[in-house]
């Protein structure tokens, strides 16, 4: 590329003598050269990754996203904690005139079957319409008190009812397969309500994170007193859960039991699919945050579409430039979380994550980068095509000129270079009248002046040399005529070259061969 650069300095140079069509061509050639330089340079950095890294464009999509999930959840939670809080003032409400109606305080409902069925039934109405008004898979409301304080684990034991959504399909439905989880049976069968195959009549606050701290809490206002379990498996069923846990208050302000909903894992599955997106599939987390790590086993997911993340173990996460990056050990992904004002039972924090694999994000940059190489390999390709073919644009008309005065003096071929044209229009001229004089047009006569004093400034040698072309030696016979080496030849005829001011060996025999048909041969010959 450098030998090559170096030549086009050397033809430009002699261009500016030789008029302002060279000029033109040599002008192409250097664009086309620039052109190549340049494209070379693209691959280089192609190659080092500087225009493939789509991590800016990554960042700006996670970002995107990751604001529309945390607003998604943010107002499904936030509308849970507000529809249960009013859920619970009309709980509260039921329970007093109910109780008020039978003559009997809250502390009479232990032990007393059929005051708790009337209790339970005057809940039902509310609880139901709750649920159907909500973005939830269930509903509960738990009150501390048991049928039997006789029963060896009565304390764990709370009465209350719990109606949940069974067989979902989709979210937002208002055909939802209702069924009854916990409370009185008859209840179920007044309403007509199917049962749920794995019902009981009361609640084992065991399986109830946090149940006992949430009781013995005092409440100021009901507004800040709803908290979320973390993920929680769901006693004789299949399902694990999230659940939302709201005071319900007796007479005296005290706290008399809870009332809450319920985010069933195929629930929040369908609630939030995965987002499709040109570097692959984003998984949408809900996850309790321990220090530096996600805790994916007590953690919801999206859906996943197919992707191997299972609510087991932890994610390690590191804060990056444009994004995070989260490990299992086994798997890695790349995303953004953050931390919504959402209290949990165990007091850490609640971190909203959009997930992606990183195998897909680095087959993506491949790609890119592949694209990129691809597409600069072609310009690249097409520049130095160009250039090549613009070189032997330039160099053709006199080469043909050349043969043109070998094979026919009187014929009207042009080169294409108006000063060669020009000396060639005035020896047709002087061949057709059958004489060529001494008088030259002026140009013409300036032109082989300028010629011969260029001649004249090389050193003996070069003379030598430069008579050895004239007498038609190659530069081997030129070379064993000086008894000299080939590239000692070679590099007078560099020498002569740059002070001619030409730049390739036919443009030197058709000045060498203009010379002779206008007589003025002896001017550049050296007698050795």
């Amino acid at each position: 590329m450098l030998s090559k650069l170096k030549e086009l300095r050397r033809l430009t140079n002699a261009a500016k003598q030789q008029g302002v069509s060279m000029q033109r061509r040599l002008r192409l050639y250097w664009m086309s050269m620039v052109l190549a330089v340049f494209a070379a340079l693209i691959l280089v950095l192609s190659f080092a990754g500087v225009f493939s890294d789509p991590a800016q464009k990554l960042s700006d999509a996670l970002a995107i996203q990751q604001q529309n999930t945390v607003a998604a959840l943010s107002e499904q939670l936030s509308g849970l904690t507000a529809q249960c809080v009013a859920l619970s003032k009309t709980l509260s409400k039921e329970v007093s005139n109910t109780l008020i109606e039978h003559g009997a305080v809250f502390d009479d409902l232990s032990d007393n079957q059929s005051l708790i069925a009337e209790v339970e039934e005057a809940l039902y109405g509310p609880l139901h319409a709750t649920l159907r008004a909500s973005d939830c898979s269930g509903v509960l409301v738990l009150l501390d008190a048991t049928t039997n304080t006789g029963l060896e684990r009565s304390q764990e034991s709370r009465m209350g009812l719990y109606l949940r959504y069974s067989d979902l399909n989709r979210t937002g439905s208002a055909n939802q397969h209702l069924t009854y989880f916990r409370g009185a049976s008859e209840i179920a069968r007044r309403q007509q309500v199917q049962m749920h195959n794995r019902w009981n009549l009361e609640f084992d606050t065991t399986c109830l994170p946090g149940y006992d701290n949430f009781m013995d809490t005092p409440v100021d206002r009901l507004a800040d007193g709803g908290i979320w379990s973390e993920r929680t498996h769901l006693k004789d069923t299949w399902e694990d859960v999230l659940l939302l846990y709201v005071p319900v208050l007796d007479g005296d302000g005290g706290v008399c039991g809870l009332c809450g909903v319920e985010l069933s894992e195929l629930y929040f599955r369908l609630s939030y699919p995965p987002i499709v997106s040109n570097y692959g599939g984003m998984v949408t987390v809900l996850a309790p945050l321990n220090g530096n790590e996600l805790l994916l086993d007590r953690a919801m997911l999206g859906d996943s579409m197919g992707l191997r993340l299972e609510p087991k173990g932890t994610l390690r996460f590191k804060e990056g430039t444009y994004y995070n990056t989260y490990s299992s050990g086994t798997e890695r992904y790349i995303g953004l979380h953050q931390i919504p004002r959402c209290a949990l039972v165990s007091g850490r924090d609640l971190a909203v994550v959009t997930l992606l694999p990183e195998s897909s994000y680095d087959k993506l940059s491949a790609s890119s980068r592949t694209a990129w190489i691809v597409g600069s390999l072609a310009f690249l390709l097409c520049m130095l095509t160009l250039a090549r073919y613009l070189s032997r644009r330039f160099v053709r008309p006199i080469t043909q000129s050349i043969k043109a005065i070998q094979e026919s003096p009187t014929g009207k071929q042009r080169s294409g270079i108006s000063e060669i044209d020009e000396l060639l229009a005035f020896i047709q001229s002087k061949a057709d009248q059958q004489q060529i004089g001494d008088e030259l047009p002026p140009n013409i006569e300036a032109f082989f002046s300028e010629f011969t004093c260029r001649v004249e400034q090389l050193t003996p040698m070069e003379r030598t040399v430069l008579q050895y072309y004239i007498d038609g030696c190659e530069i081997g016979e030129i070379a064993q005529r000086a008894f000299i080496s080939i590239n000692t030849a070679k590099k007078h005829n560099t020498n002569i070259n740059r002070k001619l001011g030409v730049s390739t060996r036919e443009e030197l025999t058709l000045y060498i061969d203009l010379f002779r048909r206008c007589g003025r041969l002896e001017q550049i010959t050296y007698h050795i």
